[in-house]
């Protein structure tokens, strides 16, 4: 397969992405909108929050979406291949999403390979993007509140794929599928920001190492 192709893919990958955020949008507002809004919140509110995401009530969460703008609604993703210069991006305007074949002022960029963002960005995949943050792609963003909208987007398809695995979020008929959905969301959340968090911490360590002696 040529790299035009590949490429072609990739931006092919992200339109699909789109469409599905646009189709579920029950699932994108009503499970990981709240928690990425409470994380987002937290973090500008209280620095000390940032080390005990994964102890925030639920009365906390509610609290802190109080002092902060839906997430979700204007928002550009670059999605940057670390081996090129090609990049496409994700963008959110006035809640809708699409994708677009440039990076126009982005907001986060997502650097990796094109052949990692293609399986993050695969239902079936079974790619997680927790355990790979750091090592096989890396986040970069001036706002933390943004960054971590973007952190969100990434639980999206981990999210469909419990929903696939027989939770349908936009059919809830019980108490016990919200809770699944929800307990899911939460967990991806919480756990991918303060990954980000603990990838922030350690890499200003090292900038503050002292350099070798020759």
């Amino acid at each position: 397969m040529s790299g035009k192709e590949e490429k072609k893919n990739l931006l092919l990958n992200l339109k699909l992405l789109a469409r599905e955020l646009n189709r579920d949008r029950f699932m994108l507002l009503e499970y990981l909108g709240p928690i990425v809004d409470g994380c987002r919140a937290a973090l500008s509110v209280k620095v000390d929050k940032a080390k005990e995401l994964h102890k925030l009530t639920e009365d906390e969460i509610d609290a802190y979406m109080e002092t902060t703008e839906q997430s979700f609604l204007n928002l550009t993703i670059c999605f940057k291949q670390k081996d090129s210069d090609d990049a496409y991006s994700l963008v959110f305007i006035n809640g809708e999403a699409y994708a677009y074949e440039e990076c126009e002022e982005p907001d986060v960029v997502l650097e990796s390979s094109e052949a990692f963002m293609m399986s993050m960005l695969d239902a079936d995949a079974h790619v997680s993007p927790v355990d790979e943050l750091g090592n096989s792609y890396k986040v970069i963003g001036n706002d933390s509140a943004n960054v971590i909208e973007g952190l969100g987007v990434l639980c999206f398809t981990p999210l469909l794929r419990v929903a696939r695995s027989g939770v349908d979020p936009s059919s809830l008929l019980s108490e016990d599928a919200d809770s699944i959905i929800l307990a899911s969301a939460s967990d991806l959340v919480l756990k991918i920001v303060q990954k980000w968090i603990d990838v922030q911490v350690s890499q200003n360590k090292e900038n503050l190492k002292p350099p070798q002696s020759p």
